[in-house]
């Protein structure tokens, strides 16, 4: 069924998150195995809940494209990252996240 990545950066600021959402340009080259990422902020940082097909298509992801993007931005803190292996996925209305639109960079503030 897939593995969720549970990842806490700490450090990371909205800015440079979004400058590296553009670098990697997942809406025209998605990652393979990459099937649901969402991201947040704490007062600590930036907090990532992702789906993947497995861990290797993660590590994979990350050796090929993440850090190169994450390099190029500044970033110089490490992530604490942990995958568990997924035994039940719920989707209680996908009509929202089909409205909500399968786009890799935030909306944008008015």
């Amino acid at each position: 069924m897939g593995v969720a990545v549970w990842m806490e950066w700490p450090g990371v600021t909205q800015q440079q998150y979004d400058q590296v959402m553009a670098l990697l340009g997942l809406d025209s080259n998605p990652p393979v195995g990459g099937n649901f990422h969402s991201a947040g902020f704490t007062r600590d940082g930036l907090f990532v809940f992702d789906i993947w097909e497995s861990q290797q298509a993660f590590e994979d992801f990350q050796r090929d494209r993440l850090t190169t993007a994450v390099n190029t931005v500044g970033i110089s803190s490490h992530p604490k990252v942990r995958f568990v292996p997924i035994h039940n996925l719920y989707l209680s209305n996908t009509e929202a996240i089909r409205k909500a639109g399968a786009s890799s960079l935030p909306p944008v503030k008015a």
